[in-house]
């Protein structure tokens, strides 16, 4: 492969279709026309010998070649514009730049609104939110398909970046003047009462179950539900109870009628971690946005 016939602009094209997953998206993210988008990717193909996308519904889809460039390219497109960046560190009012994140929808009142109103009046930079993803963490790391991860496990792999943000007190919600309850909660009353709960797949995240057992307790899960905020509104508009993360459940109760509980035995504190490719600690954007996380962080908790 002769370097010299890819002209650089193709591989900002290529990575601009790859992620929004259609032509005409990218043609508009990149504030071109579509058919500037297909002439530029159709000499990429031709180059590479490979179609690089294939027709799905109104999008596209990357073939198994694309799927194996996307990481490096990103890689290499980052190095570029760092490298010939006029400032050296990140200043959000004039850099421009979008940044992928996926995070717990527990941890999105509590992290995200301070460093929104950083960013609320400068319009080149963006955070998107993606949902929990099906495959490996590492895979959509390293492809770039996500700068960085919220949640409340150490993956432990290698090339990996981990920070722990901060950690998180399990409670128990139930509804105001709940009938059943008076004061406390015991053991007896956790294993009487119905709960709510996360999908089994949400829940290995965490370690209520494996903490539940450990205590004896064997709960009765009425309902299981895909994310956090779904949890108030159930809770306080029937008699189910549910555990949760202290800082969420508190949250929570500002707009739910919701009484916050200690469990009856000792659980193990649940927390919180940022997660990113290694290769990427020292990059100028993905440092200023773990340090306004961090930061949102302790402006909500004080004592950490």
């Amino acid at each position: 492969m002769d370097l010299r016939k890819i002209d650089l602009n193709l591989l900002v094209i290529f990575e601009a279709v790859y992620s929004a997953g259609n032509v005409s998206k990218a043609a508009k993210s990149l504030n071109l026309t579509q058919p500037t988008i297909s002439n530029a990717l159709n000499r990429l193909r031709d180059t590479l010998d490979d179609p690089l996308f294939t027709r799905k519904g109104p999008g596209v889809i990357p073939t198994q070649r694309a799927t194996s460039m996307i990481g490096p390219v990103r890689d290499a497109l980052r190095a570029i514009q760092n490298s010939v960046a006029p400032q050296a560190g990140f200043d959000p009012a004039t850099a421009n730049r979008s940044f992928r994140i996926v995070l717990l929808d527990l941890l999105e009142p509590l992290l995200m609104p301070p460093v929104l109103r950083v960013i609320q009046n400068h319009r080149t930079i963006q955070i998107e939110v993606l949902p929990v993803m099906d495959h490996p963490v590492a895979q959509a790391l390293n492809d770039g398909s996500v700068d960085l991860l919220l949640t409340t496990f150490d993956p432990q792999l290698e090339g990996i970046g981990c920070e722990q943000v901060g950690t998180a007190q399990m409670v128990v919600a139930a509804r105001k003047g709940h009938p059943k309850i008076n004061g406390e909660i015991t053991a007896q009353l956790l294993a009487e009462i119905g709960h709510v709960a996360l999908i089994p797949k949400l829940r290995a995240m965490s370690r209520v179950d494996e903490a539940l057992e450990f205590a004896q307790i064997r709960r009765h899960i009425v309902y299981t539900v895909t994310k956090f905020w779904s949890f108030p509104h159930v809770l306080a508009t029937t008699d189910l109870i549910a555990m949760l993360p202290g800082d969420f459940a508190r949250q929570a109760a500002r707009f739910y009628p919701l009484d916050i509980f200690p469990p009856p035995f000792d659980f193990p504190d649940q927390h919180f971690y940022m997660i990113w490719k290694d290769g990427l600690k020292q990059d100028p954007g993905l440092l200023w946005l773990r340090d306004q996380i961090s930061a949102a962080y302790r402006a909500g908790n004080p004592e950490t």
